[in-house]
């Protein structure tokens, strides 16, 4: 490859994860752009693999969709709440911005949005 994804930007990336958080709807039109199959297969890939070799560690730390890029970005779907995006190009031996997962770690874990602890919390009740 001699480039990757050159028409997106941080802006861009938050847009598709917020979409992806409100089931397919575009956050910024209001138009569904995505059936809710569509929007269910392509989160279950993105908490299974999107964040390269890293994805399992990801699922039991952060436990949330995300797709990491050699860029050095992350977007991140918290569902039914929102979609983030990062930029932070200093990648880590995994291959995903080091700042962008610690960032995620920390928000996810200061807000209780992992999805095992939204499961686990919800048990409790």
């Amino acid at each position: 490859f001699q480039m990757c994804s050159v028409e997106v930007n941080t802006e861009k990336l938050a847009i598709i994860a917020a979409t992806y958080a409100n089931y397919g709807v575009c956050p910024t039109t209001g138009k569904k752009t995505m059936a809710p199959d569509t929007v269910k297969r392509t989160m279950q890939l993105l908490f299974s693999a999107g964040m390269y070799n890293y994805s399992g560690e990801w699922a039991c730390t952060v436990g949330l969709p995300a797709k990491s890029g050699v860029s050095g970005n992350i977007w991140v779907v918290v569902p039914k709440i929102l979609g983030i995006a990062v930029f932070s190009p200093p990648l880590d031996e995994n291959g995903n911005s080091a700042r962008g997962v610690a960032f995620a770690t920390r928000i996810a874990a200061k807000y209780g949005w992992n999805i095992f602890d939204i499961l686990y919390h919800s048990e409790q009740e």
